[in-house]
């Protein structure tokens, strides 16, 4: 049975679009020693050409901003570097601080910088540096959500280097990016896209040193090209993150004695880069006790809140795995499917002659893999697997003081394989395939997806292509479900608009 669920023509009027030849700075490489403190005093900052003549986005697009911006790009056999002089009346600087990853709306200002070193103008990194210094870094993709100056996933952090001083005309940010933080080709002679934002929150305006149309479909598309890096050599990529960890745990109780007990966990997480491109990630028996939790949310809609993930683990190829919008790394690891019936049964229900001495409500993982990374000809490759364990709640009986052990989730093994083809054009074709499989008679499911966009050559007019497929597995026999998404329309210039369809089954959610 099939159910319709949209329908739509959408109309936008816009201004007059103008496509310009994208600009170009050239890297200068130097075999000095380079020292990252914002006072830009190592000779290379004196003879690299200069990026300026910056254009407003926000709040009015083409504008000449009210403040200069200037920036370096520098490279040695290690890292590549950014200096940026951004021209503001000290006293007039905005220098919140915020947490990573957060400047948001915050009262600060912001310098960012954007690599697309595959030059497919659609994947990106970004660094961005607040004037407290505070850093940020997102990956971006065609996907990836935008909000106050970020424009990709900032759940992606990466190691790197930047540093912020003050002058009597304005602040200064220098920024080193080691090559290991990054994924690049092995060519020998490179010319990566590149682009640049200065922000004042002061004035609420955004600038790019390249100008990014809103009238123009698309981010990266919009970027300029760096030129001059030659023989970069990518480093061995290799780290281990062994942990042991231990504590003590006193659980008073009500019906039964206080609880005592030690607590010991120990494991490692592995990050390999197999090559210039793909990197291998795995961990064994993790413990992300010490990631950042999540806020509080008082969902009173029918529909489940989906968090940021904070596990660093996770965090490596996220343009990838979720390329398709089917796999949330977040139910790897979640809640045991029984935890709240469990409590719910012994709080008046029909295990109510018991009391919960253990009911975990986080599902260890034994172990877990991932492999990312894109080929020289923008093939994206994406593998995950992860194993969690077996989890029980153990009851007491207060009437015989016998103690039972129920089980509230299974063994799990999950699985997500990915393939990404950027196109020319900013066209992509994308497959992702799901699957859980937990042991004994217990819920199964296999999902998979095709995503495809398709643009012309003046980047006006696009189709989308977005057919799902999903199969459950359950002691009842199961069902599937299905789901087809179908866009077309101009998507750039003066006027554009399009035509949307939905169709899907009832069994889809």
């Amino acid at each position: 049975m099939l159910k319709i669920l949209s329908y739509t023509i959408f109309l936008v009027f816009l201004g007059t679009t103008l496509l310009a030849q994208p600009r170009n700075i050239q890297a200068l490489k130097t075999d000095l020693p380079m020292k990252v403190d914002g006072n830009l005093d190592e000779p290379v900052w004196k003879l690299a050409p200069v990026a300026t003549d910056f254009i407003t986005n926000s709040p009015v697009y083409g504008k000449k901003p009210t403040n200069k911006t200037e920036v370096r790009v520098a490279y040695d056999n290690t890292a590549i570097y950014i200096a940026a002089y951004i021209h503001d009346d000290p006293k007039k600087i905005r220098k919140q601080f915020t947490p990573r990853d957060q400047e948001g709306r915050a009262d600060v200002d912001y310098f960012s910088v954007f690599f697309d070193t595959y030059k497919d103008r659609q994947n990106a990194y970004q660094f961005l540096v607040t004037s407290r210094n505070v850093q940020s870094d997102a990956r971006v993709s065609p996907q990836a959500q935008t909000d106050f100056g970020v424009y990709g996933d900032v759940s992606w952090d990466a190691v790197w280097d930047s540093r912020v001083s003050y002058k009597a005309d304005g602040w200064v940010v220098e920024m080193k990016i080691p090559y290991f933080s990054i994924r690049f080709s092995k060519e020998t002679i490179q010319d990566w896209g590149i682009q640049f934002l200065s922000f004042s929150r002061r004035l609420n305006e955004s600038c790019f040193w390249n100008p990014v149309d809103p009238n123009v479909n698309g981010f990266a598309n919009q970027f300029g090209d760096l030129s001059g890096l030659q023989k970069l050599v990518p480093p061995l990529r290799l780290s281990f993150s062994p942990y042991i960890s231990g504590g003590y745990r006193e659980t008073p109780g009500l019906a039964t004695d206080t609880k005592r007990e030690w607590l010991k966990s120990g494991g490692m997480d592995v990050k390999y880069g197999i090559s210039e491109s793909f990197t291998l990630d795995a961990t064994l028996i993790p413990d992300f006790g010490q990631v950042i939790s999540d806020n509080v949310v008082n969902n009173i809609t029918p529909f489940e809140v989906q968090f940021r993930e904070n596990r660093p683990f996770f965090t490596e190829g996220t343009e990838l795995f979720n390329k398709s919008g089917i796999f949330y790394s977040r139910r790897v690891g979640s809640v045991p499917g029984r935890y709240d019936e469990i409590n719910q049964e012994v709080d008046g229900g029909s295990l109510n002659d018991y009391s919960i001495l253990k009911n975990p409500s986080v599902t260890r993982l034994y172990n877990a893999l991932k492999f990312s990374g894109r080929t020289r000809n923008n093939l994206g490759i994406g593998i995950f697997n992860a194993v969690t364990q077996p989890e029980h709640a153990r009851l007491r009986n207060i009437n015989t003081n016998l103690d039972t052990s129920i089980n509230t989730e299974a063994l799990t093994n999950y699985n997500v394989i990915v393939l990404d083809q950027a196109l020319k054009n900013r066209s992509y074709v994308s497959l992702t395939n799901t699957n859980v499989l937990r042991n004994g008679n217990e819920r199964d499911a296999n999902v998979t997806a095709v995503d495809i966009a398709l643009y012309d050559k003046k980047n006006r007019f696009g189709v989308i292509l977005q057919p799902t497929y999903s199969k459950i597995f359950d002691k009842n026999g199961g069902y599937d479900g299905f789901r087809n998404y179908f866009e077309i329309g101009k998507v750039s210039g003066k006027f554009r608009y399009s035509l949307n369809n939905e169709i899907k089954s009832l069994n889809t959610t």
